[in-house]
């Protein structure tokens, strides 16, 4: 039974240690000795939330429709170049260093985390398509146990990711750090979102081969 628990985490740890928009969120709160475990949380749970609806079986519903899943694919792929932008953005205006004085900007912070969490495609393909299918796919008593590794692999990694962002706090107190640290984001995330549209055309092409040979 508990091999079913390590399938689940590793397949998260792995998922989970690719860098996305909440990795990003946790990292700059960490060097920046901002209010980060109230975000952590909200990762932690939106990670929680859609595991658990992938694998009762929405997971699998994605899974079957190729159409769908390339829908989502470049829907990911357009919120990474929307995120970057945003980063790229804030280094070119040099607007890069964090301000967490006031409690304003820490309602904001949440409702980003929360947005990042729920809302963003590219985490619903690694935790509801990825991480659902493959759960809705295990014999129907260990899917608890597969789906709970995964849980788990969240908790580790984002709390893992706190606590050693916040070992680098001295290196992040020049602004031009946070400068170049904006400006690596927005590179990596053009980077993911140019494979989601690899990724989507490549579907887009099987269901279009499909579709004339059944015509």
């Amino acid at each position: 039974m508990t091999l079913y628990f390590i399938e689940g985490l590793l397949l998260g740890l792995g998922l989970f240690i690719a860098p996305g928009p909440k990795d990003t969120l946790v990292i700059r709160q960490g060097v920046s000795r901002g209010p980060i475990w109230g975000v952590v949380a909200i990762c932690v749970l939106a990670d929680v939330l859609l595991i658990a609806f992938g694998v009762t079986g929405l997971g699998s519903l994605l899974g079957s429709r190729p159409e769908v899943m390339a829908l989502m694919l470049l829907s990911g792929a357009v919120y990474l170049l929307w995120f970057g932008a945003q980063r790229l953005r804030a280094c070119i205006r040099n607007q890069s260093m964090p301000d967490t004085q006031g409690g304003n900007s820490q309602r904001g912070l949440l409702r980003t985390a929360v947005i990042l969490g729920f809302a963003n495609p590219y985490a619903w393909l690694d935790t509801v398509v990825l991480i659902g299918s493959i759960g809705a796919a295990k014999p129907s008593g260990q899917q608890v146990l597969f789906a709970t590794g995964a849980m788990t692999a969240s908790l580790v990694w984002f709390v893992l990711l706190a606590l050693g962002c916040q070992r680098l706090t001295g290196l992040f107190r020049s602004p031009i750090v946070w400068r170049w640290l904006d400006a690596g984001v927005a590179v990596l995330m053009v980077y993911l979102a140019g494979m989601l549209i690899n990724d989507s055309l490549d579907i887009f092409q099987v269901v279009l081969k499909v579709s004339q040979r059944s015509a």
